[in-house]
């Protein structure tokens, strides 16, 4: 998911805001993360995900409604973990 993080994504050489680009291509210089996450976008279409919800806000929903995480015990998804929001 990538997120804007507002004057801190410059900070964060842009790792925030060009989040999913990172995740597919992990070992790609930083500073070609802005221009492969515009050419991504179309590619991906509904899958790319960004949350425009501001950083304190996202992060106090976050701590607030994931309780916990839990692996996917499935053969063919293992590795895969899913969050829980209730207990």
């Amino acid at each position: 998911m990538d997120r804007d993080y507002g004057f801190l994504n410059t900070v964060f050489h842009n790792i925030t805001d060009t989040h999913v680009a990172h995740h597919l291509f992990s070992m790609m210089p930083h500073y070609h993360a802005m221009e492969a996450t515009k050419a991504i976008k179309p590619i991906l279409g509904e899958y790319y995900q960004f949350d425009g919800t501001p950083f304190i806000k996202a992060m106090w929903r976050e701590a607030k409604e994931c309780v916990y995480i839990e692996p996917d015990e499935s053969d063919q998804t293992k590795g895969v973990f899913w969050y829980n929001n209730k207990l």
